[in-house]
């Protein structure tokens, strides 16, 4: 974790499913010094009685929202941190899930900002990952995503395999349950050689929000922390400084403000 300026955002990272804080190190060095930094360590427990279906989702993002709660009293600061909730694949489901609990403890993200995951309130389109033998489980992770998650590399089995397997059922198994939108502006990064979304899918978020909500189209893969993270800070900084993000190609689109 890295503390924020005075009046500077702080970035909170939710990585992809299998992925860990290690996930976000070529990112957040690429930022700039005065950002804030924290990435999550995605919770893995199964909160559910005998016979009920797994709320993997709900329970991490319960826990983890109950962290970021405290944030504000761990700096040490006279005003609240100005913080950004940043999720990428099922990461972008937990950040946006930790998201309404956080309004629950009194504590507002100023954005979320998303990439490589459809809107949370459709319903899943795509046969389950997470019981497939292993063989199988990374050539559907190629046919999906490019490639396998790069702390899962192909052949790794163990503890990097459980915890992909955890993160997917958690995503498989999701049911959207919140019956109003947040109040928080959404930013979507349309990820345009992910080839795993439709533009559908990412329009489809305008529905989570009552704030304004943008989709940002950038020329990366569906893992762009690893792959371009000189790039990917750049566009944070410029969406949490409030400015046009320059992404490759320059375009963003405005789905709906307020």
């Amino acid at each position: 974790m890295r503390a924020a300026a005075c009046g500077q955002p702080t970035f909170v990272f939710f990585p992809h499913a299998g992925g860990s804080p290690l996930s976000v190190g070529r990112l957040a060095a690429a930022l700039p010094g005065s950002a804030g930094v924290a990435a999550v360590r995605l919770p893995r427990g199964d909160e559910r009685a005998p016979g009920e279906p797994p709320r993997r989702a709900a329970a991490a993002a319960d826990l983890l929202a109950q962290e970021l709660a405290g944030f504000p009293s761990r700096q040490g600061a006279g005003e609240s941190p100005r913080l950004v909730l940043v999720g990428n694949s099922y990461g972008a489901l937990l950040a946006y899930e930790t998201a309404h609990r956080l309004a629950c403890h009194a504590t507002f993200p100023e954005r979320l900002i998303v990439s490589g995951f459809r809107a949370p309130m459709l319903a899943p389109a795509e046969a389950p990952l997470h019981l497939l033998p292993p063989h199988r489980l990374r050539i559907e992770l190629a046919a999906r995503f490019g490639a396998a998650p790069p702390e899962v590399p192909a052949g790794q089995a163990g503890g990097l395999e459980t915890a992909l397997r955890a993160d997917l059922e958690a995503c498989e198994t999701y049911r959207h349950t919140h019956a109003e939108p947040l109040a928080v502006p959404i930013d979507v990064l349309h990820m345009t050689e992910d080839a795993s979304l439709s533009a559908a899918d990412l329009r489809a978020w305008e529905a989570a929000t009552t704030a304004p909500m943008r989709i940002v189209r950038c020329a990366v893969g569906h893992f762009p922390w690893t792959t371009h993270p000189q790039e990917m800070a750049r566009v944070l900084d410029q969406l949490a400084q409030g400015t046009q993000p320059a992404c490759v190609p320059p375009t963003t689109t405005t789905v709906h403000s307020e």
